[in-house]
Parts: C-alpha cells; structure tokens; sequence
C-alpha cells in the first residue's frame, strides 16, 4: 500500500506568533491517521526564540530586550537561540512519528535533502554538516531544530534571505565588550545569506523550486491543502503558551553556562577571573577546536593566546586553568 499524501501548506506571510504556533500544533495534534504537512510561511514581525532547554536570562541582555521591545517566545523543541524576521523563509515538516527514519540523524537527513536540493539548483555548493546544519561554501545559512510532542515529529529551517547581525550581537547576554565584539565578528563570518551568495534570488523563486523538489525527495505525492478551522482556532489559542513557555524554568540545569554556539565547530567562549581589584576579563573563538581569535584585558594572558593561535583549543583551556592562584577565586568559563 502505498503512503498516503502529504499535505503542503503555503500561509504566506503571518504574525510573528504564529509561525511558532503553526508546527506546535500541528506536531502536538498529530495522529496515525493524520495528514503528514509541510508549512511554508514567512514572520511578518521580528522576535526571538529559545530552544525548550534554554532560559531568556542565560542567553539574552534583558535591558537589550526592554530597549528594543522584541518579542521573545519558547519552543517545546530543542536548539539553539534564534533571532527570526520578515528576511527568512520557514520550511516545517510536521510527520507522525511512524513514517519517519527511527533515529533523529537520518530524519534530518531525509528532511533536509529538499532544502538542500533547492540550493544547488541555484549553483550554491550546499551541503550538510554536523547532523543538522546546512551550510554553503562551508558557511551556516539556515537555522535547523527539531523534536518530537506526542506521536508527532517536526523539523523546522528556514532559508536566510538576509540577517540583522548587529541585533542579535546586541540582544545577546554579554560578560564584557570583547566578548561581544568576538560574537559579532564570528556571526558575520560563519553565518552566510542569499543576499550574498544570489541577490538575484526572489522569495517566490525560492519556494516554488522547494516545492518542485519535495516529491521526489520525500517519495510521495504532495497535495496542497490549507488549515482546517479546528487547526485554525488551535493555532489562535496558542499564543499564551508560547508566552508561558519564556516564563518557565529550564528543565536541564547546567553548572556552568555553555559556550555560544555561532556555527558548526564555531564556539564563543569567555573566562572571567574575579578576586581581584578590576577583575580580568578574557574570551576566545574556537573554530574547528582551535583557538581561532580572542579578547583580553590581561597582557600576560593576551601574550599566552597570540602564542596559541591555530592551536588545539582544548590545550589552551587547560593551561589558562592552570594559572589560576591559590588567592584568586574559580575562573568562570562559559
């Protein structure tokens, strides 16, 4: 027999909200006997959103979103961080749990095959890296989450038309200048857009080229369909939830906070040892596991980092350890 079709939902541009709400419910409502979907939309308004196992205070500067007045909501999903607007272009693949691959590296594989495809057709050397990123010419150019809620998988993406470096470096939670001028600097390295790679590129080319891929790259019919009123009702009800989720607690508590992920391989990390009159504040780039750049108010310490440049990155962070002082207090590393 053969797989039923899967239903392709073209919405368009919609409120910021609710291209948050669409795959929620969608993924939360799904059954056995449900019609697998595919969600194209575009955010109306920008905003922000964290993955299900972050918190606004460990990753963003609240005086940062009070000033700018963005909008922040939270995933049921995991993943990073993501700063989202009117520049990008969701794909969401919303499938019962039973017709896809059972682990989560041949899901994003099977998934991703389509956006993927697009890509190339436009002469761009895309690629998967890492599980899950899609990258060009060796460059992250769409932000890729995924995860199960009930019998229901989704893997969201977008295509990155353009994107507001200087708002999200600004909106991040930041230890001290150099950390931040790192982050930024990163960000537009690794983080690639289409309006670099192909301005020619239009939104509608780009997803009516997705479209002529997904049959064959999901190997069944593909039938457009639209959001039933039930679904409709669901998704205009969801928005507290999204409200109530940034207000809860992460379920993972971690000691210490984690490296800033910019890319694959491409880590922020910062070293702030207290004890001291003024303090000293240091932050390094990892790319690929070496040091690739860094900050620092300590010439002694500026003098070890010039000396490890291009080096094993680990090898570094232990050293740096090292020359902590009985005196000193513990060298927070993040």
């Amino acid at each position: 027999m053969s797989a039923p079709p899967v239903r392709l939902l073209r919405l368009g541009t919609v409120p910021g909200w609710k291209s948050q709400a669409v795959y929620h419910v969608l993924t939360r409502e799904m059954t056995e006997s449900a019609a697998d979907t595919v969600v194209l939309c575009r955010p109306a308004d920008r905003y922000l959103c964290l993955g299900y196992f972050q918190t606004p205070e460990e990753i963003f500067d609240p005086q940062a979103l009070r000033e700018m007045n963005i909008p922040l909501y939270r995933r049921r999903i995991g993943g990073g961080a993501t700063y989202l607007d009117s520049n990008q272009l969701f794909y969401q693949f919303i499938f019962h749990n039973r017709r896809l691959p059972a682990s989560p590296e041949k899901t994003y594989r099977f998934v991703l095959e389509t956006p993927i495809s697009t890509l190339r057709d436009f002469g761009l050397n895309a690629s998967l890296r890492a599980v899950n990123e899609v990258e060009v010419d060796g460059r992250r150019i769409a932000g890729i989450g995924g995860g199960r809620l009930g019998e229901g998988s989704v893997v969201v993406g977008n295509f990155l038309f353009d994107f507001d470096y200087e708002t999200m470096s600004r909106v991040w939670r930041s230890p001290w200048s150099g950390y931040r001028e790192l982050a930024r600097k990163a960000l537009k390295e690794h983080v690639y857009t289409l309006k670099k790679a192909a301005p020619q590129l239009s939104v509608a080319r780009v997803e009516q080229h997705f479209i002529g891929h997904l049959e064959d790259s999901l190997k069944r019919p593909v039938v457009a369909g639209k959001l039933t009123d039930d679904e409709e009702k669901m998704i205009a009800g969801y928005l507290p939830e999204l409200r109530r989720l940034q207000d809860e607690g992460s379920l993972v508590k971690t000691k210490r906070r984690q490296p800033l992920k910019i890319a694959a391989g491409v880590f922020v990390h910062d070293f702030s040892r207290m004890g001291r009159p003024s303090g000293i504040h240091m932050s390094c780039l990892e790319k690929d596991g070496l040091l690739a750049d860094f900050r620092s108010t300590d010439e002694e310490l500026s003098a070890v980092c010039r000396s490890w440049l291009g080096k094993d990155f680990a090898g570094l962070k232990s050293r740096l350890l090292s020359r902590l002082t009985p005196g000193d207090t513990v060298l927070r590393a993040m």
